[in-house]
């Protein structure tokens, strides 16, 4: 500061206030602005961090990349940060709770400004009540604020879709376990179906790499005279409902003239895609806002957390595509 203090005329103090962001006149901060360029002066962040006992960087945590949903997640997160001043830290869990601890634990250690995650591991006891914290989907504490999508809703709304195309045997498919927002996707879908007096079945396959072996074995169990017992099919999943078309098609099932499917999550691989499957939209981009605006509003007022926080539940919407009628 000392040197950018001399090349830009001006005093020390004045370079002080103008790189922590107080207010200093425009001339002034055009003189310091130049002087840093003319002395390729670069912030040292891990002092700033050591100085403020706060970084500018904030913690993504989710369990993978490898997925349409959290990659458009991800990059809308990024731009929202990024538009108030902050790095985003990617940490791929990969759905491991040992991952999930360790970037936890990192977070504390760089002293991040706050975290935003996707945990499906109980960190609860690795978070301090006083750290900048915001889930999506999951609950990590009742001190935190937690955004999800309307899952019930979600599958209500694919059984309804699904009647109202003409389906009359359904079935919800899925891979164990099915807990948590799976747990209440498949609720509101049997919820719909009781209600409506719909003949209705569960096939939930095995937690392993084969789990698609599990669903060809279904499949031909259900095939009586090339035709299948189903009409309807909803999943918890994109990815499932996907998979599963395409085994119905290789056993030259057509769909959605004889089967139709909607799936959940309506995620895109890039911005000009058109839907393909049908499926339940979770609202991506006003996740990520709420998120960031929660994370925000914990960072510019520390002390005002409360004991007791309510969910934030957004609404979903349903996507046709070449799946149903």
């Amino acid at each position: 500061m000392n040197d950018v203090s001399r090349v830009a005329g001006v005093s020390r103090g004045t370079v002080s206030n103008y790189i922590n962001g107080r207010s200093v006149r425009p001339n002034t901060k055009l003189k310091i602005e130049n002087a840093i360029k003319t002395l390729n002066y670069v912030p040292n962040a891990t002092a700033r961090a050591l100085k403020t006992n706060r970084s500018n960087y904030v913690v993504w945590i989710i369990p993978t990349v490898n997925s349409p949903f959290f990659s458009e997640l991800s990059y809308h997160m990024q731009i929202a940060l990024d538009a108030l001043g902050y790095k985003m830290i990617l940490c791929n869990s990969n759905s491991q709770a040992s991952k999930e601890m360790a970037y936890i634990e990192m977070a504390k250690t760089q002293k991040v400004a706050g975290i935003i995650t996707m945990s499906y591991a109980d960190i609860s006891h690795l978070v301090s009540p006083d750290i900048p914290l915001v889930a999506i989907e999951n609950r990590v504490t009742q001190n935190f604020p937690l955004i999800i999508s309307d899952n019930y809703q979600g599958g209500f709304i694919a059984a309804e879709q699904l009647y109202q195309r003409g389906a009359r045997r359904l079935l919800f498919i899925s891979k164990t376990p099915v807990v948590g927002v799976s747990a209440l996707r498949e609720k509101g879908f049997k919820d719909f179906c009781q209600q409506n007096h719909i003949h209705y079945h569960r096939f939930i396959a095995s937690d392993s790499v084969q789990f698609i072996d599990d669903f060809e074995q279904f499949i031909n169990s259900n095939i009586t005279y090339k035709s299948f017992n189903y009409d309807g099919i909803f999943s918890d999943s994109d990815e499932y409902a996907s998979d599963f078309w395409h085994l119905l098609l290789q056993h030259h099932i057509a769909v959605p003239a004889d089967v139709q499917i909607i799936g959940f999550d309506a995620a895109k691989i890039y911005a000009r895609q058109q839907p393909m499957l049908s499926s339940i939209r979770q609202p991506i981009e006003k996740i990520v806002h709420i998120a960031v605006q929660q994370l925000q509003y914990q960072l510019s007022k520390p002390n005002t957390k409360s004991s007791l926080v309510k969910p934030i539940i957004l609404p979903v919407t349903f996507i046709e595509g070449m799946t149903t009628k």
